[in-house]
């Protein structure tokens, strides 16, 4: 069977085990970055590879699955390293699990990193126990599907403002300008089974709740 998209697990302190048994299809090639195996084994899954520095865990001993030992120190984080392996084995769908709480330095590096799929024709989404989250670029078009009653928050991201209308939420928007000095994009809600985020200009974080 084709594997058509990658799911990365991270090793976050905070990582919901059930996240990853409901999140997880057969088909689906699983990265586990660092530490974030022994959540895919807590889940009863099996990595197909494993990458990190393997200073803040365990090396894994006894996998039977390809690892990718890095330097620690580096410039990119164990998932970013993830996410462009993804991209080199021609992944265009990639789903990020385990990668939000704990350090707050890391949950921003990876919102960075969505940024980064986004820019280069990935399709990438983080999700934990209470959020979706993706990055979108200018001439982005995005659907929100049987979200309806969700909180929708929308961010500039990488600059200083962002052009976006808003359909199918409270508060629409029109072509409205967010800067990002500003928090207007903050805790709109959902109204429709199929709201749609149009980005005309500049950078965003999409955060549904």
């Amino acid at each position: 069977m084709e594997k058509k998209r990658c799911v990365i697990i991270g090793a976050s302190p905070v990582c919901d085990v059930e996240i990853i048994k409901n999140h997880i299809r057969k088909s689906d090639f699983v990265l586990c970055a660092d530490g974030g195996y022994q959540y895919a084994l807590a889940a009863g899954i099996k990595p197909d590879m494993i990458i990190g520095d393997f200073d803040s865990s365990e090396f894994p001993e006894n996998m039977n699955c390809d690892i990718i030992k890095l330097p620690v120190h580096k410039d990119d984080t164990d998932t970013m390293y993830c996410v462009k392996e993804c991209m080199k084995m021609g992944f265009k769908a990639i789903l990020l699990l385990g990668v939000t709480g704990g350090r707050l330095d890391h949950t921003f590096a990876n919102f960075c990193t969505l940024l980064y799929t986004a820019e280069n024709a990935v399709s990438a989404k983080i999700i934990d126990s209470e959020n979706t989250v993706f990055a979108m670029t200018k001439g982005m078009k995005e659907t929100v599907e049987n979200r309806k009653g969700h909180i929708f928050s929308i961010f500039p991201f990488g600059c200083k403002s962002c052009k976006v209308t808003l359909s199918g939420f409270e508060y629409p928007l029109d072509e409205g300008i967010i800067h990002v000095d500003t928090v207007l994009g903050t805790s709109n809600s959902v109204i429709s089974d199929h709201a749609e985020i149009t980005l005309h200009d500049g950078n965003a974080i999409c955060i549904v709740g």
